[in-house]
């Protein structure tokens, strides 16, 4: 009778560790995903951030030289939102228009924030005239 009481009590300890290493394997795999880890922020020479933006251009103002974006999340960063954003290069703004869907890098410095390498990643619909 002794030996099946031990060999009920090294079952459970085998099915106490397999369940152990199940729960600290889901753990590790709850952890930030490769994206959300890719979206830190890369410092360059002059100690600025620069995130990575994604989003759609809601609005356009050349006068200050800057837009509205509707931009995705950037995790450990910002949520996602409509906010207005300074562009060093006012020349991209003549390429862009409402609707635009753009990719640009956040770049977060001592001086305030901006957009640069803003790129289209894909065309807007134009929007339909009112009669």
């Amino acid at each position: 009778m002794s030996h099946s009481v031990e060999l009920q009590r090294g079952i459970r300890a085998t099915i106490l560790s397999v369940v152990a290493l199940v729960c600290l394997g889901m753990l590790t795999a709850c952890g930030p995903s490769r994206s959300a880890k890719q979206a830190e922020a890369k410092t360059d020479d002059k100690g600025a951030k620069r995130y990575i933006l994604t989003g759609r251009v809601v609005s356009i103002d050349k006068p200050t030289q800057s837009m509205n974006v509707d931009g995705d999340a950037i995790p450990g960063f910002m949520a996602a939102m409509t906010m207005p954003y300074q562009v060093k290069d006012a020349g991209v703004l003549d390429k862009l228009s409402q609707g635009d869907q753009i990719k640009a890098e956040i770049v977060v410095a001592n001086d305030g924030a901006y957009l640069e390498n803003v790129m289209l990643a894909k065309k807007g619909v134009a929007p339909n005239p009112t009669k």
